[in-house]
């Protein structure tokens, strides 16, 4: 957990440096008042998921499996290769071990990218006001064809706080598919880079197909929006079931002993 959330919060610096803090000079040497078609910074548009042209959003998000798979992800791995799991079985049913398994690698995955994250939106609150944004110049691309953009445009805080259950999310289903791929090699350094190369090939695959929108790297960000509703659900649905039924079949039939 402590290299993830060190990974993840070296990021979260980074674009506090090159973005949130020229965002604050900017507010104290420029005066809006003449001219009112300039839009101050704010919130929603300046955190590190806030827009889409900052690099380190983009690499942040890109390494969101990694930094889910860190903490805990090859922990079941780990127990098999060392023989732990005889021992564990012989005091408890399998299936209950499997599934605290599964709930302790989600959990772990999904604090472990949602908290740099957070600590990124609260540096953000202390340098930029948190300012309703702009229809007419707006910081990213967000407008009416975007899923919640009535809550983006009236109530921000909670536009941020959606994406980043949503983050949460993702980061617990990547951690979970280094699980289900855990029967897959005899290496560990396989196994771990798993949901890494998943998600580049998803990321290659739709951006070769010009369908972009659709790849979890943007549907993570809050400044690229959603437009499909659908493609969220089926991420959250194939993601969280397609790993969970595969971790405990395979788990429930792999011999141990």
């Amino acid at each position: 957990m402590l290299f993830s959330l060190i990974g993840g919060c070296v990021l979260s610096v980074l674009h506090i440096i090159q973005y949130q803090i020229p965002a604050h000079q900017t507010l104290l040497q420029r005066a809006f008042e003449t001219a009112p078609i300039w839009t101050p910074p704010n919130v929603a548009g300046t955190w590190i998921a806030g827009n889409g042209y900052n690099l380190e959003g983009f690499a942040y998000f890109l390494v969101v499996p990694i930094l889910a798979m860190l903490p805990y992800g090859v922990s079941y791995f780990s127990d098999q290769e060392q023989g732990v799991l005889k021992n564990i079985y012989m005091r408890v049913k399998r299936r209950d071990y499997l599934k605290a398994k599964y709930i302790a690698t989600f959990l772990s995955g999904g604090f472990a990218v949602t908290v740099p994250l957070f600590i990124n939106v609260l540096c953000c609150m202390c340098l930029v006001p948190n300012l309703l944004p702009s229809t007419i110049l707006p910081q990213n691309g967000i407008c009416a064809v975007y899923v919640w953009n009535e809550i983006y445009f009236s109530n921000p805080l909670l536009y941020i706080a959606i994406f980043l259950l949503i983050d949460f999310c993702f980061g617990g289903i990547f951690a979970c598919v280094t699980l289900a791929a855990s029967f897959l090699s005899d290496y560990k350094m396989v196994v771990a880079i798993c949901p890494f190369f998943l998600q580049l090939l998803l990321h290659v695959a739709c951006t070769l197909l010009n369908i972009w929108e659709y790849s979890s790297v943007y549907v993570m960000q809050a400044g690229y929006g959603i437009k499909q509703i659908w493609v969220l659900i089926a991420y959250l649905i194939i993601g969280f079931f397609g790993t969970f039924f595969i971790f405990m079949y395979k788990g429930e039939r792999t011999d141990a002993f």
